[in-house]
């Protein structure tokens, strides 16, 4: 069987996790990454203003025939840790958690997924001094049979963002 094209082949810093599952049947792997963009679509540098709107990209490429015999809902997410602080929220809690899964995914259609989420202005909580959050990424896909087949952890440590309050 010939190999398959990358999904982003003029993107070539796209992976930033994996994982493989060594299966009776095969090896099977799962690539992702998730980016953060300004609502342009581009990169935004390393501060974003609060009452800034922006971007989540989450893509996810998965490597081994076997992916065709699956099925299941992607779930996403983003984490926000306040560093210094106890408090903690994910994404979905502000805009829903039906922004962030792809719903009824087969692998015999698709194996690259890509998941754009807009975040509006004033989305984040951030004080009048500004508040310095340490991001993760969570990938997730629940399969038809109810097991969870992939679960993926990213530390977004390429972005120290500074969410400030714009007056």
């Amino acid at each position: 069987m010939p190999k398959k094209p990358p999904c982003w082949p003029n993107d070539p810093d796209w992976l930033d996790g994996t994982t493989e599952l060594n299966l009776p049947s095969g090896v099977v792997s799962a690539y992702w990454d998730t980016d953060i963009l300004d609502s342009y679509g581009k990169p935004p540098g390393t501060i974003i203003g609060s009452d800034d709107p922006f971007q989540v990209r989450f893509r996810v490429e998965l490597r081994g025939d076997l992916w065709g015999c699956v099925c299941g809902d992607w779930c996403f997410d983003v984490g926000f840790t306040a560093i210094g602080e106890l408090k903690a929220f994910k994404l979905s809690d502000y805009l829903g958690k039906s922004k962030f899964e792809i719903k009824n995914w087969r692998g015999c259609d698709t194996t690259c997924l890509e998941l754009v989420v807009t975040v509006p202005a004033g989305t984040i909580p951030s004080d009048k001094c500004g508040t310095v959050y340490e991001l993760a990424a969570f990938f997730e896909l629940h399969c038809c049979d109810s097991h969870v087949a992939v679960v993926g952890y990213e530390a977004l440590e390429e972005y120290e963002f500074y969410f400030r309050h714009t007056p």
